[in-house]
């Protein structure tokens, strides 16, 4: 039975941080179970992309600096970071280091940024979907990986958790390949399980003292959600974070994938060390782009069906639009969308709907939340989730 640790954390005031995140590993056995004086581990945060910790798009700084200090108080050699959105270049991580407080966790601590950004090809013969890969040199240049995630909605997972935060070893733009390559939402899946199942982290933390609802990863609401998990599973972790943040386990692609292949259990096998009243399951809001069943059951009738299905996906999935009053045409959208299925026009950018594969990167990625998610009422009337 793997077992997931949930303390209760108000706010992000230093002492309380580290006390909680400390009674949280020593639930596990400590660090001292995994890590040896000398050994490198590398914080794989959630550097998504340059935004201030009070946005809760991103591991907030005093977390990752708690447990920095509690990994150089046993002689750990500690290196932070992430390969976020968009290009893997020195100077945009400097600028995110920047803006997510990094900078000053290092300064702080004496941890290292991790600057290596060379990609590192390899082959994973237990891959699912994915075997051959890239993923950043420096997760083959360390002994151990921690993964410190952040409890998010996200617009095509549903949740950003652990296992979609290994996503982030994957440099740069190979990352907007794969939304490319996979887009039916399980297989998207299977492909971040066999990542997660590569990088091996030996620790799973999630940062849910702030958390994210609506239109995340990077566009929704800050909740005051008060909470510290850790797990030596991320698979059981993101059970536990789903259930508290009221989304059905299934609908996550990462955890349906992982349950078909025995990675995943059910909450009742989980074993949640948690004192009486901690972690009172929320509902978050969820993000406005799921899809209605109806098409693809519909879409079965001979002929019929046939045209229905073609007409009701162009015309009734929801949809990424810009708002341009918000657009200063810095054109990340542009950059990153893996189907190119965004020009850029005179005023603002325009989307190729039919080439769209609604993987929302673009969303994902603009730094003015320019970019909402149009999902049409008739939707509602239908009812139903995909």
């Amino acid at each position: 039975m793997k077992k997931v640790v949930m303390r209760e954390c108000p706010d992000y005031t230093p002492d309380i941080v580290k006390a909680k995140l400390k009674e949280s590993l020593d639930a596990l056995g400590g660090l001292e179970k995994w890590i040896k004086p000398g050994e490198r581990v590398f914080l794989k945060v959630n550097l998504l992309t340059g935004k201030e910790p009070k946005e809760a798009v991103t591991t907030h700084p005093q977390l990752v600096k708690a447990l920095t200090e509690l990994l150089m108080e046993i002689g750990a050699l500690v290196t932070l970071g992430d390969s976020p959105a968009g290009p893997f270049l020195q100077g945009r991580m400097k600028k995110i280091y920047q803006l997510t407080g990094m900078t000053a966790v290092a300064k702080e601590t004496g941890a290292s940024l991790n600057w290596n950004l060379e990609p590192d090809s390899v082959y994973f013969s237990e891959g699912y979907r994915l075997k051959d890969f890239y993923v950043m040199k420096a997760i083959n240049e360390t002994d151990h990986i921690i993964n410190v995630s952040k409890m998010k909605t996200h617009s095509m997972t549903m949740m950003t958790g652990a296992v979609k935060n290994m996503f982030g070893i994957m440099p740069g733009l190979k990352k907007a390949e794969l939304y490319f390559r996979f887009t039916d939402p399980v297989e998207f899946g299977h492909a971040m399980v066999d990542i997660c199942e590569y990088a091996s982290p030996i620790l799973s933390i999630m940062d849910g003292i702030e958390a994210m609802e609506g239109a995340g990863p990077s566009a929704g609401d800050v909740v005051k959600n008060g909470l510290i998990l850790v797990s030596e599973d991320p698979y059981s972790l993101d059970i536990v974070a789903s259930e508290h943040m009221g989304i059905t386990p299934d609908s996550v692609p990462t955890l349906k994938a992982a349950r078909q292949r025995n990675l995943c259990q059910s909450l009742e096998k989980v074993k949640l060390d948690t004192s009486a009243g901690e972690g009172t399951p929320k509902s978050f809001k969820l993000p406005d782009t799921r899809e209605p069943d109806f098409l693809e059951k519909y879409g079965r009738w001979p002929v019929v069906g046939s045209i229905f299905k073609q007409i009701s996906r162009k015309h009734l999935r929801p949809k990424p639009v810009v708002n341009p009053k918000k657009c200063t045409k810095c054109k990340e959208c542009y950059t990153i969308c893996p189907a190119e299925a965004i020009d850029m026009m005179e005023k603002v950018p325009g989307f190729r709907y039919d080439k769209c594969i609604r993987c929302y990167c673009c969303q994902e990625v603009c730094p003015e939340k320019a970019i909402w998610i149009f999902r049409p009422k008739i939707l509602k009337w239908f009812g139903g989730t995909k």
